[in-house]
């Protein structure tokens, strides 16, 4: 998430955020915002906005911006100005007199359900690992599989975006590949007739697949940055045709295709274990979710929860809480099923394949429902803001 804060006379003034978020843009006009928004159109952006007269306000309904903008606008404690906010589209107008620290951080929070709500229902996941070997692609297949066997009406997509040599595709029976995620950049204009021929697999009814790179020179032609857009373009591009799109990211990499494929995901699942070395590395990791302002639509995914040694939930909490603006949890565990993954990943199949009632499925199948299929709590699980200091701010709908 980006913060662009607009001001011609304060524009250091909410330093305090520097602290709290990785990407804070400071402007003197709100000209230079959009020459810098015509660069970073994928992103999230928060866009916080000073204004003195009417004519400031004004002048953003001129200016058309994409689903991922949430407009804050501060001004003078004015029924007009706020009127005019309101009518124009700004999604928060904040009066001078009420726009603390502590305001603006809550509706830059809660600015991510908002975004997710224009951008429709369809559901695009991030898994990623904080290591490798810690099960993010075995949960990933199956999970896919899973879900699109159990509810046929859905339509699933699985994409492999591991950095390493891909391995999905032996799972899913595409021992060798014609087209992969590299043939994807190439497409001019994105069809379902177009992704059929360069990359996009069907796998049954309602399952689809785009295996990933098969070999290791393949990586830094998918870092190109002509190709990061165009990878952007069709992950935006699948959520007209699916309803859930389930993405293997591999193991955590601060490289600008991961970093942009978490932003504009609605829900980025952390997978990792129970011991004290991977509690060490997730906190870092988590570190840098909390100062992306991706907390809202984080998950931890524990694997091999009960494995002899490992600590338990709550110590992992008291880990995990300590120096951090928010309290990370673990938001679902899997078990240690190693007798039946093993077998499979011997032999390259799918667990959901030779083994749907072991112990791993069934809660495979729990976490699905969970985060998925639950209809009565939406595909993004928000984490909502303090509404004692959202009942300071004026909104207008």
């Amino acid at each position: 998430m980006i913060i662009a804060y607009i001001s011609n006379r304060d524009k250091e003034c909410f330093t305090e955020l520097k602290n709290e978020f990785t990407e804070i843009k400071n402007f003197n006009a709100i000209e230079e915002f959009i020459n810098f928004y015509a660069r970073s159109k994928n992103r999230d952006v928060v866009l916080i906005y000073r204004v003195s007269e009417l004519s400031d306000i004004q002048a953003l309904s001129n200016i058309h911006f994409g689903k991922n903008v949430y407009m804050i606008v501060i001004g003078k404690n004015s029924v007009e100005h706020s009127l005019l906010a309101g009518k124009i589209g700004v999604d928060s107008y904040v009066s001078e007199m009420d726009a603390n620290i502590g305001v603006v951080r809550e509706l830059i929070f809660h600015s991510q359900s908002i975004i997710k709500k224009r951008r429709g229902k369809s559901n695009i996941s991030v898994f990623t690992g904080i290591s490798g070997g810690v099960g993010t692609t075995t949960i990933t297949m199956n999970l896919a599989k899973n879900i699109a066997q159990n509810n046929p009406e859905k339509n699933v997509l699985f994409l492999d975006f591991a950095y390493t040599k891909s391995i999905s595709n032996l799972f899913f029976n595409r021992i060798q590949p014609e087209k992969n995620i590299i043939n994807i950049t190439t497409i001019q204009n994105l069809s379902v007739e177009e992704l059929l021929e360069n990359g996009l697999y069907k796998l049954s009814d309602n399952l689809y697949f785009v295996p990933g790179i098969q070999k290791h020179t393949e990586r830094e032609e998918l870092e190109k940055q002509e190709n990061i857009q165009k990878v952007l373009n069709f992950i935006n591009f699948t959520k007209e045709y699916f309803d859930i799109v389930l993405i293997d990211a591999g193991i955590f990499e601060d490289v600008e295709l991961e970093i942009d494929i978490q932003e504009i995901a609605d829900n980025l699942f952390i997978v990792t274990e129970f011991s004290i070395p991977s509690m060490s590395i997730l906190k870092t990791y988590i570190d840098i979710i909390d100062k992306s302002g991706w907390y809202n639509k984080a998950h931890i995914i524990a694997n091999r929860s009960d494995s002899f040694g490992s600590v338990s939930e709550e110590q992992a909490y008291e880990i995990l809480s300590k120096g951090l603006k928010h309290n990370f949890k673990i938001d679902f565990s899997l078990p240690n099923d190693a007798l039946h993954l093993r077998e499979c990943w011997r032999d390259a199949r799918l667990v959901h394949d030779v083994y749907p009632d072991s112990p791993f499925m069934k809660s495979l199948t729990m976490m699905g429902d969970k985060f998925f299929i639950n209809k009565e709590n939406p595909l993004v699980i928000v984490k909502q803001p303090k509404e004692t200091l959202l009942s300071k701010v004026r909104k207008w709908l």
